[in-house]
């Protein structure tokens, strides 16, 4: 996910709905962020918020559109799985200010999301170490997991001590339905501790 100390006001947080000018905007500024092969359908993103599964924000500073979370619901964890904000908005603070926003919004949740691993090899590797210095500043740690789907390998980040594994797979019944095959393994295992076919028998 894309996220870039002074005192600053804080930014609005506007709820998305479906066929709304912040619906228009987010569309937008997703398709231009996130790859096709990292993307899922955006109606599937507005259809989990109408069905109680996930929160959709557009943030604004001054009433202007600085970027967009959609998090996801899974029992007590919030899941922070597409963030971005405006290029033209970058390295202005936002990205800190949208997190800090994520967090207060669920202070009884365990918020989680997921990055593309440190590999020296990637084409994007300083981006990479950029994005994880950023999210480890902003109060995140290694879970110790990651989550792989067709897309590629992602880290698992948390903001809380000693991620429990079993409460989170208990109630994640929401990424695989957007992203299907979508398995979690845990540094030093070969085989997945979470696999959506085998939960499903």
């Amino acid at each position: 996910m894309r996220y870039y100390g002074r005192m600053e006001r804080r930014l609005e947080t506007v709820i998305v709905k479906p066929g709304s000018p912040e619906a228009a905007y987010a569309k937008a500024l997703y398709e231009e962020a996130f790859p096709e092969i990292e993307r899922c359908a955006f109606e599937s993103l507005l259809d989990c918020c109408g069905r109680g599964k996930a929160d959709f924000f557009v943030y604004r500073d001054a009433g202007e559109n600085v970027g967009f979370c959609v998090v996801l619901l899974p029992g007590r964890y919030a899941y922070g799985l597409f963030a971005a904000i405006d290029s033209d908005k970058w390295n202005r603070g936002y990205g800190s200010q949208l997190v800090q926003e994520v967090l207060r919004a669920y202070p009884d949740r365990t918020v989680v999301l997921d990055i593309e691993p440190v590999d020296e090899t990637a084409e994007n590797y300083e981006e990479r170490k950029r994005r994880l210095r950023f999210f480890k500043k902003n109060g995140f740690h290694d879970a110790g997991y990651e989550m792989r789907d067709e897309s590629g390998p992602y880290r698992i980040l948390s903001n809380a001590e000693g991620f429990d594994l079993d409460g989170f797979v208990e109630s994640y019944d929401i990424l695989p339905e957007i992203f299907p095959g979508t398995r979690i393994y845990q540094d030093g295992q070969r085989d997945p501790v979470y696999d959506p076919e085998d939960a499903a028998l």
